[in-house]
């Protein structure tokens, strides 16, 4: 019936209600959900118990995202749905997230100070990483990938 990634637990009924609920074809906003959980303090508690912000947002976008396919198979809509390029858009990226690109050279002259500077400070955050796993693998040991 379901996906099994998807099973319907009783802590995500409620999501899945709301979910249902909306009358969009579009994937729902972080702010949407935020909003919902802020005015659902029981759920929004019981649910941050049990995961992680990152998680709760990230599994009911693709929750939504999934109920909004189902609904445009069944021709009951025509979703805008996003091309799939990472389960994150743009406007989501923010330094709080692990795919933050704010930092990326790519984006700078390769001549100018901004650069060398830039280059300069990865080069020695790298290096301060290894003095690290340097000093902590006489404790840990090494770990196998």
């Amino acid at each position: 019936m379901y996906d099994h990634r998807f099973q319907r637990t009783d802590q995500w009924m409620p999501v899945y209600s709301w979910l249902e609920s909306l009358d969009t074809d579009e994937v729902i906003k972080s702010k949407d959900v935020v909003d919902w959980l802020t005015a659902n303090p029981e759920i929004r508690d019981h649910l941050y118990a049990r995961h992680s912000r990152y998680h709760l947002m990230h599994y009911i976008k693709k929750c939504h995202l999934k109920i909004l396919k189902r609904k445009e198979k069944q021709g009951l809509i025509v979703a805008k749905i996003p091309p799939s390029n990472g389960d994150q858009n743009d406007d989501e990226k923010t330094p709080g997230s692990p795919h933050f690109t704010g930092n990326n050279l790519n984006n700078i002259p390769k001549d100018s100070e901004l650069y060398k500077a830039k280059r300069s400070e990865a080069l020695r955050k790298y290096e301060i990483l290894v003095e690290f796993e340097k000093q902590l693998i006489p404790v840990f040991g090494r770990q196998e990938s």
